[in-house]
């Protein structure tokens, strides 16, 4: 029996009781928090009972309204939780060809009206492209609140697609309101491109599943990846990420002697959902604090390129969704 509540601020998706689900039984749907973050997609399991508990305890999770019910954006990260590949399998994005500026379809954009500064940048999602280069973008908007424009006039864009911060200007072509919402610009201009050494740190709250690694025993990363039933494991919480490595909070202290872990998680990248999966070192430990869990500061020591240019995305897509950036 489900709960009735929907995801407060967030339509499309409906509470799950904790009696709904079993440890040992595969989800049957993808599982999100209130806000719609995913947290587990479908088909996964939970290693124990006591890692549901744990999911309930630290989140609010949601699952998507039944087929045909569920509409927009909630569609949307439903799609793309659905169609996301298995942890531990790498994923890449395909560039459009042609473009001064290497863009995705579903890559995040922060837009403002230039040269006026007195709007805010707003977040607008590339949909698609014209033969002669002209994009295609959902109306920029932050929140309920849409940046207005016509026909005519000249916008800055910022997008990071993974090494590099570009920053170009795109004319408004036309703007449409059917059949659905979009905005048409001009192919990109003036593009100017910032090399990116380090990325920010930034506040995220993913599930994890963390695997310690036997250093005595030096236990096979690659072994691992090949065999991961006969490693044990549990699920985290991901509090902040940057490039370089993690803060997570684990509901007890790690094994005495564990300085090396096996973390996998999903980040979303545009309109996909990436899976990734690194090895790292334990830098830093914090515990136990007042609600009896442990903090640790992970530090990444062996992963694949994709997927750390999948977390650079991830860092640099969150700061231009959040409309406190750039301001």
């Amino acid at each position: 029996m489900y709960s009735i509540g929907i995801a407060s601020g967030y339509p499309g998706f409906v509470a799950v009781n904790r009696r709904e689900l079993d440890a040992h039984v595969p989800l049957s749907w993808p599982l999100f928090d209130a806000d719609g973050t995913l947290l587990l997609a479908a088909g996964e399991r939970l290693p124990s009972e006591a890692d549901l508990d744990w999911l309930f305890t630290t989140f609010a999770p949601h699952r998507p309204l039944p087929d045909g019910a569920t509409t927009g954006e909630a569609a949307g990260r439903t799609e793309a939780a659905n169609s996301a590949s298995p942890l531990g399998t790498g994923a890449s994005a395909v560039y459009l060809q042609g473009l001064p500026v290497p863009l995705a379809i579903g890559a995040w954009m922060q837009v403002r009206v230039s040269p006026d500064a007195e709007y805010p940048r707003v977040r607008a999602r590339l949909i698609g492209r014209a033969p002669n280069g002209m994009l295609i973008i959902t109306p920029p908007a932050s929140g309920d609140t849409h940046l207005p424009m016509t026909a005519g006039d000249r916008l800055a864009l910022w997008t990071f697609p993974g090494d590099n911060l570009y920053e170009f200007n795109c004319d408004v072509h036309s703007v449409h309101h059917g059949p659905f919402d979009y905005v048409v610009l001009s192919r990109p201009s003036q593009v100017r491109e910032t090399p990116v050494r380090r990325t920010p740190r930034v506040d995220t709250r993913l599930v994890a599943r963390l695997s310690p690694l036997d250093e005595t025993s030096r236990v096979s990363f690659t072994r691992m990846l090949a065999d991961p039933q006969d490693t044990p494991e549990w699920l985290v919480l991901v509090r902040d990420i940057s490039a370089d490595g993690v803060g997570i909070v684990v509901k007890g202290p790690l094994p005495e002697g564990c300085h090396l872990v096996a973390l996998q998680f999903r980040v979303p990248i545009g309109a996909e959902v990436v899976p990734i999966l690194g090895m790292a070192a334990v830098r830093g430990v914090e515990g136990p604090r007042v609600d009896g869990t442990w903090a640790y500061g992970l530090e990444f020591m062996q992963m694949d390129t994709r997927n750390k240019a999948a977390i650079r995305c991830f860092v640099y897509e969150s700061r231009l969704a959040d409309p406190r950036s750039g301001q």
